[in-house]
């Protein structure tokens, strides 16, 4: 299990990347995305790591980066999305991408939690 699973967002404009952001997504995703609806993201989220591909895709970094996880590719509700992201996060995998953000987010803060990599944001007693 990787403690560091990161969650890639996929966003296309200023908003929808400022909407990831404050769901909690780690990085964005800017293929896709107009020259300037990507100056736009870098003007209005100046702190958000933006992705813009893999290495070898004509937008890649020349860092090596693989190819995330795509939640979305094997499902399309948010509860699906999640269920996934949740597999992917106890495989181990680095990165999970995903259009629904929020689920996704959650999905991997549960299974670290459950899996003892992290601490949990909050607890409540169940003893009464």
């Amino acid at each position: 299990m990787n403690p560091a699973t990161r969650l890639l967002a996929v966003a296309a404009s200023p908003e929808q990347a400022a909407r990831a952001r404050a769901d909690g997504a780690d990085l964005i995703d800017v293929r896709g995305t107009t020259p300037g609806a990507l100056a736009s993201i870098r003007a209005s989220l100046p702190a958000a790591v933006l992705w813009p591909g893999p290495a070898g895709t004509g937008t890649a970094t020349g860092t090596g980066q693989a190819e995330p996880f795509d939640a979305d590719r094997l499902a399309s509700t948010p509860a699906a999305v999640a269920a996934a992201a949740a597999i992917g996060t106890w495989l181990g995998l680095p990165v999970i991408r995903s259009r629904h953000t929020r689920a996704a987010r959650r999905a991997i803060d549960m299974t670290l939690v459950i899996a003892g990599t992290r601490r949990p944001a909050r607890t409540l007693r169940g003893l009464a």
